[in-house]
C-alpha cells in the first residue's frame, strides 16, 4: 500500500483539517456565535431586508449592547443605517438573543465572506480578480474628452505630452 499524499493545490484549511488541526477554543467557540447570531438575523429580518443584502451580512461582532454587522457595499450599510432603529426593535421583540441590545454597527468589508462550495471557491479569486481591474474597457464621456482637449490645445506646451492627451481621447 503507497502512503497517501497530500494534494498540493489544496487551500491551506484543507490541508489543517486533512492533518487533523482544529482553530484554538476561543476562536472557534466565537466563530460558533458569531454564525449562530448570523444565521438567527437573516430569519428574524428576512421580510425586512433585500435578499443581496442579507446574503452579504455577517454578524463580526456581539456584545450584550451593540451588534457588529459586516456588509458587501456601501448601499446595502446605507440601508441598513437608514432603518436601524426598526431593525433594532424587531430583533428586541423577536429574540432572546437580541434583547438586551442597544445599539447596531455597521462595517462594509471589500471582500465579503461568501459560503461557497469547493468548486465555487476555485473559480471565486478569478472572479474576484477581473472585479477589480481599475479603467478596463471604460469610455471616457464627451465633457471629460473635451476638457482634456482643450487642456492639450491651450494649456501643455510639451509637444509630447499634448500628443498623448490627443490618443487618449481618440481611444
Amino acid at each position: 500500500m503507497s502512503k497517501k499524499q497530500p494534494n498540493r493545490l489544496a487551500q491551506l484549511i484543507d490541508h489543517q483539517a486533512f492533518a487533523g488541526s482544529a482553530l484554538p477554543r476561543s476562536l472557534a467557540d466565537n466563530m460558533r456565535i458569531y454564525t449562530q447570531a448570523t444565521n438567527e438575523i437573516k430569519i428574524l429580518l428576512v421580510d425586512c431586508l433585500p435578499d443581496e443584502i442579507l446574503n452579504s451580512c455577517w454578524v463580526v461582532g456581539l456584545t450584550t449592547e451593540q451588534l457588529t454587522l459586516s456588509v458587501s457595499s456601501m448601499t446595502a450599510a446605507n440601508h441598513i443605517r437608514y432603518l436601524k432603529n426598526a431593525y433594532l426593535q424587531v430583533l428586541k421583540e423577536q429574540s432572546i438573543t437580541f434583547q438586551q441590545l442597544k445599539h447596531i454597527r455597521i462595517v462594509v468589508v471589500k471582500n465579503p465572506a461568501v459560503n461557497t462550495s469547493p468548486s465555487e471557491q476555485s473559480a471565486l479569486p478569478t472572479t474576484l480578480l477581473k472585479a477589480h481591474k481599475p479603467n478596463e474597457n471604460k469610455v471616457l464621456s464627451q465633457n471629460t474628452k473635451r476638457t482634456i482637449s482643450q487642456a492639450a490645445k491651450h494649456v501643455t506646451t510639451d509637444k509630447n505630452l499634448k500628443n498623448a492627451l490627443l490618443r487618449l481621447i481618440d481611444e
